[in-house]
């Protein structure tokens, strides 16, 4: 009996590491886009009210459910406008660059990157990706061409070649993360991704767990019938 109890305990104590998930979007979504903790100028995209860096060496910042990142844009290696373009609905994050202005992408042809810095570790899964154009990676390729590919770089380690896709499964784990546009001819908007946190670490669990069993462990020789 004190072993199913002891059992017990530890799936308790395992249970409360689960994963929740939490959806960052910055396409236009009907008003339900995540918008940056200051530093925003407005009106600095081809169409509609869009978000750009006011002060492209801070980013945007963001923050929601005890995560919080800085994400910037570059252009050849160099600090270059950020855009959130919201309007429409099919758009996102992206470099907006003086080599490039006229797309507001994440472009090959201005060897553009976007760049994210967490405040912990995180896994990134459901990334969705759109064309610079405001339509889906599946359509077919607008006036600032397809989504194309991109490197990953997460924290200095290169995931090399990656598809930019309607959504892209991910489950990429780190701090850091750098997409850098390689398809000539394409670029992409970063619309959306979910990151999956552990609500209380592994070793912190460890305590609880312990004391559950010294606790199981009293009670059982508490209980124990003295012998004849």
């Amino acid at each position: 009996m004190l072993k199913l109890l002891i059992s017990a305990a530890a799936a308790a104590a395992i249970g409360i590491t689960s994963a929740q998930a939490t959806t960052f979007i910055f396409k236009g979504d009907g008003g339900l886009q995540d918008v940056p903790t200051g530093n925003i100028a407005l009106d600095c995209g081809s169409v509609g009210a869009d978000y750009c860096t006011a002060d492209d060496t801070l980013g945007f910042a963001y923050a929601k459910d005890g995560i919080s990142f800085t994400v910037k844009a570059f252009a050849n290696n160099l600090i270059t406008q950020l855009i959130q373009d919201i309007s429409p609905a099919n758009s996102g994050l992206g470099a907006l660059s003086e080599a490039d202005a006229s797309q507001d992408q994440t472009q090959f042809g201005a060897a553009e990157a976007i760049e994210f810095v967490f405040n912990q570790v995180v896994t990134l899964t459901n990334l969705e990706f759109n064309q610079g154009d405001e339509t889906d990676c599946s359509a077919a390729a607008g006036g600032e061409g397809p989504c194309g590919n991109f490197d990953l770089f997460i924290d200095n380690v290169l995931f090399a070649n990656l598809a930019a896709v309607d959504l892209l499964a991910g489950g990429f784990t780190g701090t850091t993360f750098r997409f850098v546009a390689t398809t000539p001819g394409a670029g992409f908007a970063l619309a959306q991704f979910a990151i999956d946190q552990q609500v209380i670490p592994l070793p912190a669990a460890w305590p609880l767990l312990l004391s559950g069993v010294a606790g199981l462990t009293f009670s059982a020789r508490r209980r124990k019938p003295r012998k004849a």
